[in-house]
C-alpha cells in the first residue's frame, strides 16, 4: 500500500470519527430529540406522554445506538441531512445556500493575508534588525495577539461609524465583504509574515544563495528565483493550515457583521437548539478540514520530492 493509500484511509477514518461525533449531539444536548421533533410537527404544542412514545417507537429511537447510527449514515450517504427545526427547510438546502458565502469570504481573507505578509515577511528578512523589521514585526504580533470580534468591532467603529465609509453588517454589495474579510486576513497575515521572515532568513543563509551572488546575479533576481521558491514549502503548509482553520475565525466574524454563511448558521443552530443544522455544520467544517490538508500534503510532496510521503 502507497502513501496516498494510506493518507486517504487515515482521512476516511477521521471522517467516521466526525460522523459519530456529529450523531452523538442528538445524545448528549439536554433536551429530549425527540420531543423537540414532535413539538415541531405539532407547531409548537406540548406531546403527550402516549404520543411521546408512540413517536419514539415508530422513528426507531429505541432502537440501539449503533442501529440509530447506521440509518443515520445511510440517509447521510442520499444527501439526507434532516430538516431545520427553526426554518423547517432541509438541512442539506440550508448548508448550500450558506457554503458559497463561507467560501467567498475565506478565499478573500486568503488573499489579503497573503498580498499583506509576502511584502512584509521578505523585505523584514531582507533588512532584518532595523526599524522596518521591528515595524512589520510588531504588526505582525499584535495581529496574531488580538482577538478576532475585538478587531471586528475596531473596524466597525472607525471605518463605519466614525469615517461611514463601509457598513455595519449585511450582505448586499461587495463594500460588505471588506471589513469581515480584512478582520480575518488582518490576524493571518500577522502569522505568514512572521513564517515568511523566518524561513527567508534562513534560505538567505545558505551556500546556494552565496553562489548565485558569486555568479553576479542582482539581488532581486537572487530573491524571486532563488530564495522564494525554496522558502514556499513551509510557507504553503501553514496557508493551508490557514484555511482548514478558517472556520475558527468565520464563526465569530460572520456573527459579528450578520454575514450569512456557516459560521452564523452556527450559532445560529446552538442559540437555537437545531441539532440538524449542528450536525450539518460539524460534517461540512470536518469534512473542508481533512479535505485541505490531504490537499496540501499532496501539493507539498510533489514541490519537494525530499519529503518522503505522499509520492
Amino acid at each position: 500500500m502507497n502513501a496516498l493509500a494510506r493518507r486517504l484511509i487515515t482521512s476516511l477514518i477521521l471522517l467516521a470519527i466526525i460522523s459519530m461525533v456529529s450523531f452523538s449531539l442528538l445524545k448528549i444536548m439536554p433536551g429530549d430529540f425527540a420531543e423537540v421533533l414532535l413539538m415541531q410537527q405539532m407547531d409548537g404544542d406540548a406531546p403527550t406522554e402516549e404520543a411521546l412514545k408512540k413517536f419514539k417507537q415508530e422513528n426507531g429511537f429505541y432502537d440501539p445506538m449503533p442501529v440509530q447510527y447506521l440509518r443515520w449514515m445511510a440517509d447521510l450517504g442520499q444527501g439526507d441531512l434532516g430538516t431545520s427545526f427553526q426554518s423547517g427547510d432541509s438541512v442539506t438546502n440550508e448548508l448550500m445556500l450558506r457554503l458559497p458565502n463561507t467560501l467567498i469570504l475565506a478565499l478573500t481573507s486568503i488573499l489579503i493575508s497573503l498580498l499583506v505578509a509576502f511584502p512584509l515577511g521578505v523585505l523584514a528578512a531582507l533588512k532584518p534588525d532595523s526599524i522596518y523589521d521591528r515595524a512589520a514585526m510588531t504588526f505582525a504580533v499584535v495581529g496574531m495577539a488580538m482577538p478576532n470580534f475585538w478587531l471586528a468591532l475596531l473596524g466597525i467603529l472607525f471605518f463605519s461609524i466614525t469615517l461611514g465609509w463601509l457598513p455595519v453588517s449585511g450582505y448586499a454589495t461587495w463594500a460588505h465583504l471588506v471589513l469581515p474579510s480584512l478582520v480575518i486576513g488582518t490576524s493571518m497575515a500577522g502569522i505568514t509574515a512572521r513564517l515568511v521572515r523566518a524561513t527567508m532568513l534562513e534560505v538567505m543563509s545558505e551556500d546556494f544563495i552565496r553562489t548565485a551572488y558569486a555568479q553576479g546575479m542582482s539581488r532581486t533576481r537572487v530573491v524571486l528565483t532563488q530564495a522564494l521558491p525554496n522558502a514556499m514549502i513551509p510557507i504553503i503548509t501553514l496557508v493551508g493550515l490557514q484555511m482548514g482553520k478558517m472556520f475558527d475565525n468565520v464563526v465569530v466574524v460572520e456573527a459579528v457583521f450578520g454575514w450569512p454563511g456557516i459560521g452564523r448558521l452556527f450559532i445560529e443552530s446552538i442559540l437555537g437548539r437545531d441539532f440538524p443544522v449542528m450536525q450539518g455544520c460539524i460534517l461540512v467544517i470536518g469534512i473542508t478540514y481533512i479535505g485541505i490538508n490531504l490537499a496540501v500534503d499532496i501539493i507539498v510532496s510533489r514541490l519537494d520530492p525530499r519529503i518522503k510521503g505522499l509520492v
